[in-house]
């Protein structure tokens, strides 16, 4: 049997100071409140055969012609990208004009922690636009399918 005391089972003290560093752990760096909640939804895809689009551009957006309450993100994968402006329109709520590329009459559904019920969907357009009325704030996230019974897009989450 080993002496080294790193061999030995916890005892009570090892017990006591573990406790005191979770207390310590949770005053300094918290988890954030949602955590579970986007846990899950993040890993409620029902698709398993995926490809991760990343978020590549997160702006606010200024200007003359711009309200201070609208958002530009982009989102890459290999085989698409996801642009959105995403505005605000009420307190609690946005809408959602995107376009993807290449362009093409895609469906696209919008996973949102802020919405009771399924997904929502659309159809983009041949050039690829589409659009999300009074979506609620919360974790968000598209899905794409790419081809009729291949490949679906999923990005990463973004929060309204």
């Amino acid at each position: 049997m080993s002496s080294d005391p790193a061999d030995l089972p916890l005892d009570e003290l090892d017990e006591a100071i573990l406790q005191q560093v979770r207390d310590v752990s949770d005053i300094v760096d918290p988890p954030p409140p949602d955590l579970d909640d986007r846990a899950l939804f993040a890993i409620g895809l029902e698709a398993m055969e995926f490809e991760v689009a990343r978020l590549q551009e997160d702006v606010t957006a200024a200007g003359a012609r711009v309200s201070a309450n609208t958002r530009a993100v982009t989102f890459e994968a290999d085989s698409l990208t996801i642009m959105a402006t995403i505005s605000a329109v009420g307190e609690g709520h946005s809408r959602i004009e995107g376009w993807l590329a290449p362009p093409g009459p895609r469906r696209v559904d919008l996973r949102s922690t802020g919405h009771d019920g399924p997904s929502r969907r659309v159809f983009a357009e041949p050039s690829g636009r589409f659009v999300f009325e009074r979506v609620p704030s919360g974790v968000t996230q598209f899905v794409v399918r790419v081809e009729p019974h291949g490949l679906m897009v999923v990005t990463s989450l973004l929060l309204l």
